[in-house]
C-alpha cells in the first residue's frame, strides 16, 4: 500500500514538473513575441528596395525587395531577421556561347534572366541622436534560393545550382520623418554584394559575383 501511495505521489509530481516545464516555455515563447504583438520599443521592423549593378568578369544587375524584423537590443545596435524577392538579370554579350559542352548538350534548359529568394540575418549599427539625421551601418548575411530548374547563363558559362551564399554590407544616413515617433525613418545607403556559387564552363567550378548598388528603406 505505500509503495502505491509513493508511486502515486512521484507520477503526480513528475506530471506537475512537465506541466511547469511546459509552462516556461510558453511563457517564454509569448515574451518573445510579445514585444512583436504589443509594438513596445524594442521591436523594429523595416521594408527594403535595392538596385545593385554587377562588377566584374562574372556581371548580374538585379532589382531586390526585402522586409527584416527584429529588435533594437541597444541604443545602436538592432539585430534581425528577414527575406525578399531578389530579381536578377545576366550580362550576357551577342558574342555569348558556352561551347559543345553545355546545357544543350545536356538537354538542359537555361535563361538570362531569375528569381531568387534571400534569407538573412540582419545586423545594424547606428551612431547618432534617433531625432535627428544619423550614420548607419548594415550587414545581411544568408543565403539566396533560386526559383527556376533552369541554368543561368553568365559569361562563357553557366549558374547550376539552387543555393548560395549571400552576403551584403551597407551604409547611408538615417534622417527622422516623424517628430512624433524617433523610430519612423527612411534610410539610404550604398552597398556591396557578395554571392558564390556554382559554376560550369566546360567543367565544375565556383564563382563569385560582386555588384556595387544603392538602396533605400522606411523603418518604423
Amino acid at each position: 500500500m505505500r509503495r502505491r501511495i509513493i508511486l502515486i505521489i512521484c507520477s503526480l509530481a513528475a506530471c506537475m514538473g512537465v506541466r511547469a516545464q511546459y509552462s516556461d516555455i510558453a511563457n517564454g515563447i509569448a515574451n518573445v513575441l510579445m514585444p512583436a504583438v504589443s509594438g513596445s520599443k524594442s521591436y523594429r521592423g523595416n521594408v527594403e528596395v535595392d538596385y545593385t549593378q554587377g562588377v566584374g568578369r562574372y556581371r548580374t544587375n538585379s532589382v531586390t525587395f526585402t522586409t527584416s524584423q527584429g529588435y533594437q537590443l541597444t541604443d545602436w545596435l538592432y539585430m534581425g531577421a528577414g527575406l525578399g524577392v531578389d530579381v536578377f538579370w545576366s550580362q550576357v554579350g551577342p558574342g555569348w556561347d558556352a561551347g559543345w559542352n553545355g546545357p544543350d548538350w545536356n538537354r538542359q534548359s537555361y535563361t538570362s534572366r531569375a528569381v531568387m529568394i534571400p534569407i538573412f540575418t540582419d545586423f545594424r549599427f547606428k551612431a547618432g541622436s534617433w531625432k535627428k539625421p544619423s550614420f548607419f551601418a548594415d550587414l545581411k548575411v544568408g543565403a539566396a534560393f533560386l526559383c527556376t530548374d533552369d541554368y543561368v547563363k553568365i559569361r562563357d558559362g553557366y549558374l547550376t545550382n539552387t543555393a548560395y551564399f549571400y552576403l551584403q554590407p551597407s551604409i547611408g544616413v538615417r534622417i527622422p520623418v516623424n517628430p512624433a515617433n524617433a523610430k519612423q525613418a527612411l534610410n539610404i545607403g550604398v552597398h556591396y554584394r557578395l554571392i558564390t556559387s556554382d559554376y560550369w564552363s566546360g567543367y565544375q567550378s565556383s564563382v563569385v559575383l560582386n555588384g556595387l548598388g544603392a538602396n533605400v528603406s522606411f523603418e518604423w
